[in-house]
Order: C-alpha cells, then sequence, then structure tokens
C-alpha cells in the first residue's frame, strides 16, 4: 500500500466525489476509479458507498481514514525531520495542551524558545489528558501538558512548580455566590458539574470529605468551557480547574476558590522510548535548563 494510493482516498473521501478529487490530484477519473477499486480489492472491504451524485465513506471507509490520516501524519512528520537534521535548529514541535492555567506559561516559554530559535515553530493542540497520551504514544505528539496525576506511568516529565487551582462557579444568583469560599459542606445535595477524567473527579470527591452523594453529579465534561456554559444554562455548580476564568466570566456567573484550597500541578511529558525530531529535544533542554520552572 503506497502513500500516494492513501493520499487519493482521503482527497476522494474528503470531496465526496471522484471527478472533483480527480482534478484536485491532476489524474483521470478512470485513473483514479481504478486505483480506489484495487485499494478496496488489496484491503477486502468496500470503502465506498458509490451514488449517482457524489460517494460517502462505509463504516469501514470511517475506520481506514482515521487510520490513513495518521499514517499521512507520521510520514510528513518523518520526512520534517528528516530535512531538519541539519546543524540549525529548525522543525515543529507539536504539543498538546489541556485546558490549564499553566498554558500561558508554556507560551511564555515557547516564545523565548523562538527568538533564540527562529526556525522552530510550534502547533498546540488542545486535548483530554487521554487524547494526548493516545497521540503521544502514536508518536503523533511531541509534548503534553497534562494535570497531575497522570494516567501512566511511562513518561519523562518536567513538573511546572505553578498549580492548576481548582475553584467553583456558579450564578451570580446562587445562594453560593454570597459567600466568600466555598467549603465542602457547602456543596452537599448540590447539583454538581464535574470534570469526566476519572482521577480529576476522584480529587474532588475526596476534597468534600464524605459529603458527596452520587445524586449530586448531573454532568462530566472533558473541557472546562462546556462546564461554563453548562453553569449558564443552570444545570449546576462547576467543580474544577476554569483555567482564567475568573477574569472572563459574564457578570451571570461567580467564581470562589474552595476552602480549603485544592490544587495540582501540570507537567510538560514525553515517550522516553521515541525518537524526537531535533526540535522538540532542543526544547526538552531549553525547559530543563530553565530550573525552577
Amino acid at each position: 500500500m503506497e502513500l500516494r494510493i492513501l493520499r487519493y482516498f482521503l482527497a476522494v473521501a474528503s470531496e465526496e466525489n471522484i471527478s472533483r478529487a480527480a482534478r484536485l490530484l491532476h489524474i483521470t477519473q478512470p485513473t483514479l476509479s481504478r486505483q480506489l477499486h484495487d485499494l478496496e480489492i488489496e484491503l477486502g472491504v468496500q470503502l465506498f458507498e458509490r451514488g449517482s451524485r457524489h460517494i460517502t465513506l462505509t463504516p469501514q471507509g470511517l475506520l481506514f481514514r482515521r487510520r490513513a490520516r495518521e499514517i499521512i501524519e507520521l510520514s510528513d512528520k518523518a520526512r520534517q525531520e528528516l530535512i531538519c537534521g541539519c546543524d540549525d535548529i529548525k522543525g515543529t514541535v507539536a504539543i498538546g495542551a489541556g485546558e490549564l492555567q499553566s498554558v500561558l506559561r508554556l507560551g511564555t516559554y515557547m516564545k523565548e524558545f523562538r527568538d533564540l530559535h527562529p526556525q522552530v515553530s510550534f502547533e498546540l493542540i488542545t486535548a483530554t489528558a487521554d487524547q494526548i497520551r493516545a497521540q503521544l504514544d502514536q508518536g503523533l505528539l511531541d509534548l503534553g501538558l497534562m494535570i497531575e496525576p497522570l494516567p501512566g506511568q511511562n513518561y519523562e516529565m518536567i513538573r511546572f512548580l505553578d498549580t492548576e487551582n481548582y475553584a467553583a462557579v456558579m450564578p451570580a444568583s446562587h445562594p453560593l455566590a454570597a459567600r466568600i469560599c466555598i467549603r465542602p459542606e457547602d456543596l452537599r445535595q448540590v447539583p454538581l458539574i464535574l470534570p469526566s477524567r476519572p482521577e480529576v473527579e476522584k480529587n474532588i470527591i475526596s476534597w468534600m470529605q464524605g459529603t458527596y452523594e452520587d445524586s449530586q453529579k448531573v454532568l462530566t465534561t472533558n473541557l472546562s468551557f462546556n462546564g461554563i456554559q453548562m453553569v449558564k444554562a443552570g444545570l449546576g455548580v462547576f467543580v474544577g480547574v476554569p483555567v482564567s476564568m475568573s477574569t472572563e466570566l459574564p457578570e451571570s456567573l461567580e467564581l470562589r476558590a474552595l476552602q480549603p484550597s485544592l490544587a495540582s500541578f501540570s507537567d510538560i511529558v514525553w515517550k522516553p522510548d521515541l525518537p524526537l525530531n531535533r526540535a522538540a529535544e532542543a526544547f526538552i533542554r531549553f525547559l530543563k535548563e530553565k530550573g525552577d520552572l
């Protein structure tokens, strides 16, 4: 199976029309049709449902599209790494990050590093911890920025000393908005919106010191922003790491610190058993040389 054929397949899947895809690829329609037919024979599955005006992917085709994209991304990444394997440090560092307060500090380090190495660029992808872990394992990401506890132990890490501070967000009209801070007993029987990551949810439930009941959980979400939106909709009180929302909340919402405070460190992580490009290796060295982050 050639990379060229995978690119043909992805073009047709995107255009949903063989004629348009053939024009984009600068090949004839019969040639493209034959290549797709040969690909289906090679795989032993039907990838497309062919209609009179357009074609769509079968369930097998949808799965193959995802894998084909991963293969092409890895191929392009490998090509770039080989091209950039010269004396000057250049290339792209792909970083996956959660919705964390420490993203701002990461951005500061990115700027400092680019001032030293202007031919380096960064790709920042917002994702959940599970998504970051999967893409690190697949080699699609070089680094990840995740909140502790980390999902798994097979990572090298650099800890950011700034903590990710948990807080509660509620409607301004909610009785809890009158309080200076929120204690565990204040949340007794209050409908809650919690982070969907099990390790983080466990931290919050432990902080509640036995006042939590399963019936309080009305929603879990992997994005703090969506959790905040659900508070606006009146679904409950969000407890989690609301990023920098304290300066961005609308007047209809209030943010309150937790008492006792609840905080976690965030870490830059990477897979020690997977080779990194020179730009990513240099960025890791730069972060290590910074000392206390």
